[in-house]
C-alpha cells in the first residue's frame, strides 16, 4: 500500500522565513496531499490540497480571498484532487475516507466534494474551529465555510482510536484502519490538532509529516526558522519537539515527506509514481 502526493499549488516565500541562515532568494513551496488505496477501506485521502473554493463569497470568503492573496497561491489545476484521482480511475464518489491533518484552508479547501467520504480528525480542533470568531480563525487559518454541515455526522475522532507502537523512534500511532498498515501519529506545534501519517509497513517506513516544517532540510539539519515564521506556530516548543522527533525517525532510516517541501519525494504524483493497493 504505497502512497501518491500530488501538489495542489505553489507558494513563493523567501527561502529564509522557512530555512534559519537561508538566503532572501524564493524558493517555491509546494501544497501536497496523499491519496492511497487500503485493500479493505478503498481509496483513502490524506487532505485535499488547495482548490479554487479560495475565492468563496459571503464574509467568511472575503476573509478567505484574503488569505488566498496574502499567500499569492498559484493553482495546479492538474493536480488538483478531481484530477489525481482520475488518473487513478476514480471520482469523488468513490473516496471512502479523508485523512484531515488538521483544519488549516490549504488542506481542507475541497472537503465539501466528497458527499460519500467519513473523515478522521481531532474532533477537539474541530470544536475549536467551529466556536471560535471569523477573525479568529483567520488567524489560525481556519474557514469553516471549507467543512461540510455534515461534518460531524462523518467525523471519526482520531484520539478515539486503539494506539499501537511506531517505526523508528516515533513512539505510538493511532491504527487507523485496525491493521497496521496506516498510523495518526501526534505532531503537535504547528497547529490544533496536528498529526501526521505512518506507513510502517514500507521498506523504508514513510512519514507524511505534513507541517511539522516547510521545508525537509529544517528537520534534517536543525535549521528550525525562527521570527516571523514563529508568529504562525500554535506552540513553538511543541513544534521543535515534534520536529525532533522526526528528525530521529529520519536518523534511524525512516523516509519523510512534508506537504510544503520545495524538493522533489519518490512518493510524488509528478515523479512518475502512482499509488497501489
Amino acid at each position: 500500500m504505497r502512497p501518491v502526493f500530488a501538489n495542489s499549488a505553489f507558494i513563493g516565500v523567501p527561502e529564509k522565513l522557512v530555512l534559519r541562515g537561508a538566503s532572501w532568494k524564493k524558493c517555491q513551496l509546494k501544497v501536497r496531499y496523499g491519496l492511497f488505496v487500503h485493500p479493505k477501506a478503498g481509496p483513502v485521502l490524506i487532505d485535499t490540497g488547495y482548490g479554487p473554493e479560495v475565492r468563496y463569497g459571503g464574509l467568511e470568503g472575503g476573509l478567505l480571498r484574503a488569505y488566498h492573496l496574502s499567500l499569492r497561491a498559484k493553482l495546479q489545476p492538474g493536480q488538483m484532487v478531481v484530477k489525481l484521482l482520475e488518473a487513478h480511475g476514480l471520482t469523488p464518489m468513490d473516496v471512502t475516507t479523508i485523512i484531515v491533518t488538521h483544519f488549516h484552508a490549504d488542506h481542507v479547501a475541497q472537503l465539501n466534494l466528497f458527499p460519500n467520504a467519513g473523515f478522521i480528525a481531532r474532533a477537539s480542533a474541530w470544536k475549536s474551529t467551529k466556536t471560535r470568531s471569523l477573525l479568529q480563525n483567520m488567524r489560525h487559518a481556519n474557514f469553516s465555510c471549507l467543512v461540510p454541515d455534515d461534518f460531524e455526522q462523518r467525523l471519526r475522532d482520531v484520539e478515539a482510536i486503539a494506539k499501537t507502537e511506531a517505526p523508528l523512534g516515533l513512539g505510538w500511532g493511532w491504527d487507523l484502519f485496525g491493521d497496521g498498515s496506516a498510523l495518526g501519529i501526534d505532531l503537535p506545534g504547528h497547529a490544533e490538532g496536528h498529526f501526521g501519517v505512518c506507513f510502517p509497513k514500507l521498506q523504508p517506513p514513510l512519514l507524511y509529516g505534513v507541517d511539522v516544517q516547510w521545508h525537509g532540510q529544517a528537520i534534517a539539519q536543525d535549521r528550525l526558522p525562527g521570527f516571523p515564521s514563529s508568529l504562525v506556530t500554535d506552540n513553538r516548543p511543541a513544534a521543535s519537539a515534534s520536529a525532533a522527533r522526526v528528525r530521529k525517525f529520519q536518523q534511524n532510516g525512516g523516509d519523510l515527506v512534508l506537504c510544503h517541501d520545495p524538493a522533489p519525494s519518490p512518493y510524488d504524483y509528478d515523479q512518475g509514481k502512482r499509488t497501489d493497493g
